[in-house]
């Protein structure tokens, strides 16, 4: 094989990767109706803050829009979630800019999550929908701290997925205080729950900026 015919080969083996690498995910969209809750409790009432304000960069096999979900091994290939801290609302002003302050908002704007890692549990997976044990970390308030969250993923029509998970959590795991109003007899408590419900859809372009 002559020089020429070598470099022609590799040229075709090269471009033929790139190609192969290129069609191992689909990048997603989220859809409006996606929303992250914030909730916990008090010595006076539980509280609750939401957001279907926010960007995220997801991924999924693309074989995952035609395959039986038990024969693919990993469904989701990348996860990075930012939320802008002020996007989440309690339903009170003066509650919102307490957490504002409590999370830093001016100093550290958003609120970020990427996915590290993940389990299927196949005993808990069907052709359509699978469920994980999932590793990520999860950046608040400038601190970032290695969380697990259990989430159930369901593929919808035209391929599409619906995702949910919650996780517990410690507001000082993050060097937060718990915030104190009316001048100390209302008392946040230290835990808090993270819920989000999500709907993908395929797309060129994975952003999602709602007001």
């Amino acid at each position: 094989m002559t020089r020429t015919q070598v470099l022609l080969l590799t040229a075709v083996l090269t471009s033929a990767m790139d190609i192969t690498a290129a069609a191992q995910s689909t990048k997603m969209t989220v859809a409006p109706e996606s929303k992250v809750t914030l909730a916990g409790s008090s010595n006076v009432h539980d509280w609750a803050c939401n957001s279907s304000s926010f960007n995220a960069s997801i991924e999924l096999d693309s074989t995952y829009q035609f395959r039986p979900l038990t024969s693919v091994a990993k469904p989701i290939t990348k996860v990075v979630v930012t939320i802008p801290v002020r996007s989440l609302k309690c339903g009170h002003g003066k509650m919102d800019d307490n957490m504002y302050k409590a999370l830093k908002a001016d100093e550290f704007p958003e609120i970020r999550y990427v996915l590290e890692t993940y389990e299927i549990n196949k005993e808990l997976s069907t052709a359509e929908s699978f469920a994980a044990r999932t590793i990520g970390e999860l950046t608040v308030a400038g601190k970032t701290a290695k969380i697990e969250i259990p989430i159930v993923a369901e593929r919808k029509e035209g391929g599409a997925m619906k995702g949910e998970g919650t996780v517990k959590l410690l507001m000082t795991d993050f060097g937060i205080k718990p915030p104190v109003a009316l001048l100390g007899t209302l008392r946040t408590k230290n835990e808090i729950e993270i819920r989000f419900q999500v709907l993908l859809d395929k797309a060129v372009v994975v952003a999602l900026t709602q007001r």
